[in-house]
């Protein structure tokens, strides 16, 4: 086979024309090698490193959602909304400065994963277009200067500060790094505690959680340039944060950790945040900032958590497992800071949980708030009833705070799915593709390609190929899933055993050419309903929830047997690909062996892509199981 061939069959899932997928060159080269280097050392340095964007490469499933990202949304998204409240101020409603911010965050990672050029054009245009609406003092805002600071403008700077860094990042353009500061200068002056200066809390809503979540861009602006008047303002808001009329969120979450009793539960301005409290314990090694975000962490995975991997119910966090299935669930803002959280946390910790709930909510929440065919988000997407894809307000057609999150959400996949950790490569999400990562050994960088081939999450079954120029001793850490209940690699017939939820270190003298076989068993589980749907279950395969689509099966429900214990028997799925309907985007369906062969389960990934009405939650359970629960 030449080594075209095997590049074109390796990329297939990517629907790009012809083999060429955009960047693959990329990977061999290096594009990103002249990126700016930040000016600042952690404190705290990263246990995973993500590999870079541009030295990698994926098909399969993630790879046809990011393409569908890059080809139907940031291709062709019209980018006039983004910058005519910059333009034409005021903008047409109190937010709508984010979205151009957004847009450069999702795009320039887009960029860097696959070089598209037409991309870098369009970011080019925009940055020049706000770099050329800022004011002289530095404002970046949508609002005329009589109303400046109030309701959502530090927000919008928020987001300005990190599409605009994100951009500096990827492409060293300076145009941005100097509208940056002047964002990050004039904060300075308009924000503290000394004289004339502005509260920040007031300056927002949400208890100035909205205002307040300009920490994480701040950190960012500090990094890259090392000035320590931008570290000052962030330790200001970390101080404001407890003020006399703050959101108490260090205070709170350090206390009882409860996110729900914690400002006023609104969840998304509340993960942005602690976001940037993350960050700046990798700044500074404050040992007192980690402990909100990993109480939030926890308190979110036992209680807040849907199915899905997604948080909250009309945009606020409820009480202990309250989780309606119906209406606006899962806020895709929420889905995609909340996989930020895990990003960073999981960095910081090198710990396979944090990878988990990435993958979890990766294939369910992300991929299915998108539309696989137009790349188009829903803002909220519930577990029962229809998906809203598109706009659902904000009074711009195609624009809302939702879909230009999921844009960013997607485009940092690469981030999440492979880099190093103790010393060696490192695979958290499982995918056909392939990345170069640089291993350090004896005290000189190697770069190590591991080279992917899986039809997961079809199945559990996964070659991986180490390439490099010779023998050399590093670990190979990959995650073992928390929901499989066997995992094996196996080394030239060595076999090693996976623990769930941990990842199973290999550590070797590795060869040119030496092969990984891994074996993961696609677990079958039944999810209970709780406090929501007690009366109700979910299935869940592998890493993926499943649905009933009633464009795919007409069949009403599905009634689980018990077993001699009075729980729900184990369920066996047999593969049914052959009932999808002609058109369907997708190659995963199954029936429930023991039922009607008309109930057939499709991921909730892909479910509801033609518009009919589909739901997660199944039932009833068994009657004597349920009496029994009482």
């Amino acid at each position: 086979m030449t080594t075209t061939s095997w590049r074109c069959r390796l990329l297939a899932g990517l629907a790009t024309a012809g083999c060429a997928a955009p960047g693959w060159a990329a990977v061999a080269g290096g594009r990103l090698e002249s990126a700016p280097k930040p000016a600042v050392v952690d404190k705290v340095a990263d246990r995973f490193v993500p590999a870079p964007l541009d030295r990698q490469q994926m098909a399969g499933l993630l790879g046809q959602r990011m393409q569908a990202n890059l080809a139907s949304r940031l291709l062709k998204l019209d980018i006039e909304p983004l910058l005519a409240g910059f333009e034409h101020r005021p903008g047409v409603q109190d937010w709508i400065g984010e979205h151009a911010g957004k847009f450069l965050h999702a795009a320039s990672n887009a960029w860097m994963y696959g070089g598209s050029e037409p991309l870098l054009t369009r970011m080019q245009e925009i940055v020049r277009r706000m770099a050329a609406s800022q004011k002289d003092d530095g404002y970046l805002g949508t609002y005329l200067d009589q109303n400046r600071w109030t309701s959502w403008d530090v927000w919008v700077h928020k987001y300005d500060l990190i599409g605009l860094l994100a951009y500096y990042g990827a492409t060293g353009d300076r145009t941005a790094l100097q509208a940056s500061r002047k964002i990050g200068d004039l904060l300075c002056r308009t924000f503290g505690q000394g004289q004339g200066q502005r509260d920040i809390v007031a300056a927002g809503t949400h208890v100035g959680m909205a205002a307040t979540s300009v920490l994480e861009p701040m950190c960012m602006l500090y990094r890259m340039t090392g000035d320590p008047k931008y570290l000052d303002f962030c330790r200001y808001i970390i101080a404001a944060y407890d003020g006399p009329h703050g959101p108490r969120l260090v205070r709170s979450l350090t206390e009882h950790g409860d996110v729900q009793r914690t400002a006023n539960a609104k969840a998304y301005e509340m993960l942005s945040n602690l976001v940037g409290v993350t960050d700046l314990y990798r700044l500074t090694g404050d040992p007192a900032l980690p402990v909100p975000p990993l109480n939030a962490w926890k308190d979110i995975a036992a209680h807040r958590l849907y199915v899905t991997g997604s948080a909250s119910y009309q945009e606020h966090f409820l009480k202990d497992g309250i989780l309606p299935g119906t209406g606006d669930v899962g806020e895709m803002c929420v889905t995609v800071t909340w996989m930020q959280l895990n990003w960073h946390l999981l960095r910081l910790s090198g710990e396979a949980k944090y990878g988990d709930a990435l993958e979890h909510t990766v294939y369910n929440a992300l991929l299915g708030g998108q539309n696989p065919a137009t790349g188009n988000i829903c803002y909220f997407t519930p577990l029962i009833g229809t998906k809203p894809y598109g706009t659902h307000f904000h009074g711009v057609q195609g624009v809302n705070c939702c879909i230009s999150s999921g844009q960013r959400g997607v485009a940092l996949i690469p981030s999440l799915a492979w880099g190093t950790l103790g010393g060696g490569p490192a695979v958290v999400l499982y995918t056909p593709g392939q990345a170069v990562i640089p291993v350090t050994v004896g005290g000189k960088q190697i770069p190590v390609t591991l080279i992917s081939k899986t039809d997961y999450p079809v199945d559990g079954q996964v070659l991986l190929t180490l390439r490099m120029d010779q023998p050399a001793a590093f670990p190979v850490s990959l995650r073992v899933p928390g929901w499989c209940a066997k995992y094996t690699a196996t080394v030239e017939g060595e076999d090693y055993p996976g623990k769930p939820g941990e990842f199973l270190v290999i550590q070797r003298t590795w060869k040119p050419g030496d092969e990984i076989h891994i074996d993961m068993d696609m677990t079958v589980r039944v999810l209970s309903g709780g406090a929501s749907y007690p009366q109700n279950f979910a299935i869940q395969r592998g890493p993926q929830i499943l649905a009933r689509d009633d464009q795919v099966s007409k069949q009403a429900d599905l009634v689980l047997a018990e077993d001699a214990s009075g729980r729900p028997a184990t369920l066996r799925l047999q593969p049914a690909a052959d009932r999808l309907p002609a058109g369907w985007l997708g190659v995963q369906a199954y029936t429930v062996e023991g039922q009607s062969p008309d109930a057939v389960l499709v991921p909730f990934a892909d479910a509801g892509q033609t518009g009919g009405n589909y739901r997660v939650w199944l039932g009833p359970l068994p009657v004597e199981s349920k009496a029994k629960k009482k």
